[in-house]
């Protein structure tokens, strides 16, 4: 509840003055004489009506203060010279117990006087309200009136004072002293807020700025005063006209005719730059335009937002591509990343669709760079399986005294060496898919521990004691002629009849040289794309190298002879120097008379093989060397062998 009184205060003061300040508030008062009595005096002029008032007893005295009944407790602080008051109020500041009022004499003998005594706590207290006292008619005192620091916060009375006149001044200042220090400390958290606010916009990566009704900017983030080139204007003063003519200048309406779909929200617009005032062009900023109303509803301005979408459209438009051509490469050309339309080809995918449908083993046999593995992963991958692990392991490279550790797994001190449990192929398959390779060179020992693995879906490790079941999918695949090794017996007869219940057989390069050209541009894709570089296509005389050779190492081969063409590559278009020197079309065309009439000796086919590196490599040496796989050091070397150049 607030009084008549303290109403007052607050058109005076311009501020609000509470029953709950004066119990929570700062009520030091420091009276600064040298004359006893002064003190005595104001001790009785400001000591409070009630002891300890209670909440009743302070809304009574509210209520009816200004018949001068009620008086709030203050705290009174003594001093007797200006000394004295410059170290209490510096030891107040100090101890986050500051003094609100100051009642200070002017004339203080023996030490400095009031005008003196007020220049000095003015130097480290600026918030103080002083009150300079006298009883004489004093010359210098009008002198306080041209002193600008002085003025600041000072009032100025004079001896002899009613007990009224101190009590009105002091209830006035104290109220005014705390009303400012809580006005100041909302002030500083106005402060911090508007800088974390300030900070957010700025790093939202959006342009963000607030106008009033008139189109006049009021506050705006860096990101929107770069957009704009706001930078070094005043930004406040610049006329609403002026403004609208940036937007004009910087902006236009850009052409939607090749959008696929939409990644903007609804209620706004796509704009485009023009490339006006430094900006790039063909950049879309989506603008939406939101009102901002005061506490009434009243509109006072507007929010305008700018966020740059152009990686957003951009990416929708390569999600749109890309979807488009991985679903034309699924369907026309591939099984799941298999790449081929010859008819050997169709009938292998036609054979992986129905055993996808499936648990059935798979034989998966071919030569080796045919894609095995690529099948296995296929079934894996298109089964209610894909969500397991698939695990593929090749008996081929693993030595014959740890393989069946890999596929089993171990105890912890089965043999020497193991000194922890090991977990095998079989188990980290479980619910998942395993793929045995090059199972023809499986150790005869082992055959019959895979076969019972095949028929029971249980395994036990090395030194285990408990069988432990697993539920897998079994592929195996291999580049040897199974059934000959069941006729020497080296291949047991029952595992081969497990394994081969489904066998698909995957056609080497050479007997379908209709996917060369798909295969290479497929390949050239992935590793210009992987390098960096664009490359556009295929030469006709490279591309007639490619179908001339026989690729013993089949798909594999082709596509590291594809990544060393792009590599070397100085053109759009990959030439026929860029390709392998095994298919030069001496060796390429396979005929023996063609191959006998250009029979070179061994050194000057070394020496045209550095040279036609060199030449494809642009005569970089180092780019040249790792073609050829050799050091640099070594091709300087060869060639100062054969007198060429190495400049």
């Amino acid at each position: 509840m607030n009084s008549p009184f303290f109403d007052s205060l607050s058109t005076r003061w311009g501020c609000r003055w509470s029953m709950e300040s004066f119990k929570q508030g700062n009520n030091r008062v420091l009276i600064v004489d040298d004359q006893p009595e002064i003190h005595d005096d104001f001790a009785e002029m400001l000591r409070s009506n009630f002891a300890n008032p209670s909440d009743e007893d302070l809304v009574a005295a509210f209520v009816h203060e200004q018949e001068g009944d009620y008086l709030p407790e203050f705290e009174l602080l003594h001093a007797n010279n200006g000394e004295e008051a410059c170290e209490i109020i510096r030891g107040g500041r100090n101890s986050n117990r500051p003094v609100a009022v100051a009642y200070i004499d002017i004339r203080m003998p023996p030490g400095i006087d009031g005008i003196e005594t007020v220049r000095r706590v003015r130097e480290f207290d600026r918030d103080i309200e002083i009150v300079i006292m006298t009883a004489y008619t004093d010359r210098s005192l009008p002198e306080i009136v041209y002193d600008m620091e002085l003025l600041h916060k000072l009032l100025y009375i004079r001896k002899p004072f009613t007990h009224e006149e101190i009590q009105q001044i002091t209830l006035s200042l104290v109220g005014k002293w705390n009303v400012e220090q809580e006005l100041a400390e909302q002030r500083r958290q106005l402060a911090v807020s508007h800088g974390r606010l300030k900070a957010v916009l700025n790093a939202t990566g959006d342009a963000i700025a607030m106008h009033d009704v008139t189109g006049r900017l009021v506050f705006a983030n860096e990101m929107y005063i770069n957009l704009l080139g706001l930078k070094g204007i005043e930004q406040e003063k610049l006329p609403p006209p002026d403004l609208a003519a940036r937007f004009e200048e910087r902006f236009r309406k850009p052409d939607l005719s090749h959008m696929v779909g939409g990644p903007l929200p609804d209620g706004g617009q796509l704009v485009e730059t023009t490339g006006a005032g430094g900006l790039p062009e063909q950049r879309q900023f989506y603008r939406l335009t939101a009102p901002v109303c005061d506490e009434q509803g009243q509109p006072i301005g507007n929010l305008i937002l700018y966020r740059d979408v152009s990686g957003e459209i951009d990416a929708e438009q390569m999600k749109a591509e890309v979807l488009r051509l991985r679903t034309e490469l699924e369907t026309t050309y591939s099984f799941e990343g298999m790449v081929g339309t010859s008819p050997e080809m169709q009938r292998v995918y036609a054979l992986m669709n129905q055993a996808a449908k499936s648990e059935i083993t798979v034989l998966i046999r071919g030569e080796s760079g045919t894609g095995k593995e690529l099948v296995a992963r296929s079934f894996h991958f298109n089964s209610s399986r894909k969500k397991g692990q698939f695990i593929a392991l090749d008996c081929a490279t693993i030595p014959e005294t740890l393989i069946e550790s890999e596929l089993f797994g171990h105890e912890k001190g089965a043999f020497t060496g193991a000194a922890t449990r090991r977990i095998g192929a079989f188990e980290r398959a479980h619910k998942g898919t395993i793929l045995i390779d090059e199972i023809g060179d499986l150790p005869y020992a082992l055959q019959g521990k895979l076969l019972r693995v095949l028929q029971e879906r249980e395994i036990q490790r090395i030194g285990g004691k408990a069988p432990i079941s697993v539920d897998i999918r079994v592929i195996v695949a291999t580049n040897k002629d199974l059934e000959h090794a069941v006729r020497k017996g080296v291949f047991r007869e029952d595992l081969f009849y497990r394994v081969a219940a489904f066998p698909i057989a995957i056609p080497p390069l050479r007997e379908r040289r209709e996917d060369i050209p798909l295969l290479a541009e497929h390949f050239i894709g992935k590793y210009a794309e992987r390098m960096k570089k664009t490359i556009s296509g295929i030469s006709t005389a490279a591309m007639r190298l490619l179908l001339q050779y026989e690729w013993p190492g089949n798909v594999r081969e082709l596509e590291n002879a594809i990544e060393r063409a792009v590599l070397l590559a100085t053109e759009p278009v990959i030439q026929a120097g860029n390709l392998p020197p095994q298919m030069s079309p001496a060796i390429a065309s396979g005929s023996k008379s063609a191959l006998a009439a250009t029979v070179l000796p061994l050194a000057e086919v070394e020496r045209q093989a550095l040279l036609l590196a060199l030449e494809a490599a642009g005569d970089n040496i180092t780019r040249a060397a790792r073609a050829l796989g050799i050091h640099r050091a070594t091709l300087h070397r060869k060639l100062k062998k054969y007198n060429e150049d190495t400049d």
